[in-house]
């Protein structure tokens, strides 16, 4: 057993001394985080919503990306000063038990088959279009000729990425993937550079939080989408997209215990103990802190700053020329962003699609292994043991690839469109539990840790922003769809 006064270890020199060399070598979770959603977030959402609304909700993205980082923060420091991962500290909310860990964990399950089926359907439809191949509008049986093709591709690219994720490690997909999206952002920079954006248009949709009404041409062009759409429902589908959501959270936190940061890994420790710490040891804690800070503040920014550069080529090519990225487009439009520069550069964004896609679906796979062991180590502590982990991550894989293909085959009368679903998960899983989350890490701060471990007071003033920010925007989005 551990003693007491040394229950944290050395911090390595390189948290006691940050520079860039050693900021970059505590990012590890983080960028699952932002690889998960750079395929749907930054590609498909943030391009779609300037085409709808040009300039005016960059605020959402921005907003957005700094709550989440601050609420992914507060619970992965917890986890390092503590050893426990919030979902089991929630336990302890007061109130029936397990209430908060299962109005967390249950929305979680809901939404994950809808986010491997919607993304695989939006890269089936993508290889149809651009192959050609089977590219009929002919009915098959009740399914549309379109619709019927699309979900083969789909259940093609979702049965590739599950037996990529069941039998390799995918290494060397991400090192290329990491190259090729590299220099899509690089020449998206370039293209946003060249188009000369509107710079006080720009700070004026940052700064101003507004949810402003469609402009009247968007019904007009694409009334299916947009008839009965309200503007709310549209944000709601941003906020998710920006960095995901609780279900992608839960488990980010999970993957810190491999990093073994602070006590990270190690049995978790009671409040007596860490209230007989003395200074040297709170010391070496805060340091540890620094790891958490640095891998969710670096994966955020970048997930903030890609996203915000793909909405603003969206204002900037598909806006004034009424092009909106819509269930049948939602990837084709963008590759005006490319070929803008020159024609050739199309071939460019393609490779990138694919490898961005897959990946993400590659990396939802890993992560929500962690997010229901985690969530079943809160409900379920006695099934949970080291010796049931491994059935827990196969079982994982094999609901996110069954549910995932079983929503793919539903008819769209049933299940709907990709936009609906999609739709439909940003409100279950989004900035409402997003909210609540922070508001139960303010209150597991208070009571887990001692005062000399406590949240400074900036943090508790922005996760308390954090929280009633998006709890506020959840539950309007959530009163305007089910109403």
């Amino acid at each position: 057993m551990v003693k007491t006064a040394e229950l944290f270890p050395e911090p390595p020199s390189q948290l006691r001394a940050p520079g860039l060399r050693n900021l970059l070598a505590f990012v590890g979770p983080g960028l699952i985080i932002a690889s998960v959603t750079i395929g749907s977030g930054e590609l498909v959402w943030a391009s779609r919503s300037g085409a709808v609304f040009g300039y005016r909700v960059l605020w959402c993205f921005l907003l957005a990306g700094l709550f989440k980082a601050v609420q992914v923060y507060s619970a992965a420091r917890h986890i390092t000063l503590t050893g426990e991962h919030p979902m089991v500290s929630w336990k302890a909310l007061p109130g029936p038990p397990l209430w908060f860990p299962l109005v967390i964990a249950l929305p979680t399950l809901l939404v994950m088959p809808i986010a491997f089926s919607s993304i695989s359907e939006i890269l089936g439809g993508y290889v149809r279009e651009l192959t050609g191949l089977s590219n009929s509008d002919n009915p098959v049986g009740v399914f549309g000729g379109s619709e019927f093709w699309d979900n083969v591709w789909g259940g093609v690219v979702l049965t590739v990425c599950f037996i990529l994720a069941i039998s390799s490690s995918l290494d060397t997909l991400e090192r290329i993937s990491a190259v090729v999206l590299g220099l899509i952002v690089l020449c998206a920079a370039v293209s946003v550079i060249v188009c000369r954006p509107d710079v006080i248009a720009v700070l004026s949709g940052l700064l101003t939080p507004i949810v402003p009404e469609y402009d009247p041409w968007v019904r007009e062009t694409y009334p299916n989408t947009f008839a009965g759409r309200s503007p709310w429902l549209e944000i709601a589908l941003y906020l998710s997209a920006v960095g995901g959501g609780t279900y992608d959270y839960i488990g980010y936190v999970g993957m810190i215990r491999a990093k073994g940061w602070g006590l990270a890994g190690e049995e978790a420790v009671s409040r007596a103990q860490l209230d007989q710490l003395d200074e040297g040891q709170v010391a070496r804690a805060r340091i540890w802190t620094r790891a958490a800070m640095l891998d969710t503040g670096i994966s955020f920014a970048s997930v903030i700053m890609v996203t915000l550069l793909f909405a603003v080529l969206g204002s900037l090519l598909l806006h004034p020329e009424h092009r909106i990225p819509d269930n049948e487009t939602l990837l084709t439009e963008q590759e005006t962003f490319l070929t803008h520069l020159h024609p050739h550069l199309r071939w460019l964004y393609r490779g990138g699609v694919f490898l961005a896609f897959i990946g993400t679906l590659y990396g939802a796979f890993e992560l929500y292994r962690y997010t229901v062991v985690e969530s079943a180590r809160a409900i379920l502590p006695r099934w949970t043991q080291d010796k049931h982990i491994p059935v827990w991550r196969t079982a994982t894989v094999a609901y996110c690839y069954g549910g995932g293909l079983i929503m793919i085959w539903l008819p769209k009368g049933i299940a709907g469109d990709v936009l609906s679903r999609m739709t439909f998960g940003a409100v279950i899983g989004g900035a409402t539990l997003c909210g609540l989350w922070c508001f139960a890490m303010l209150w597991t701060d208070y009571v887990r840790l001692p005062a000399s471990l406590r949240m400074s007071k900036p943090l508790q003033i922005s996760t308390l922003i954090a929280g009633v920010a998006m709890t506020a925007l959840g539950t309007q989005t959530l009163w305007v769809y089910f109403s």
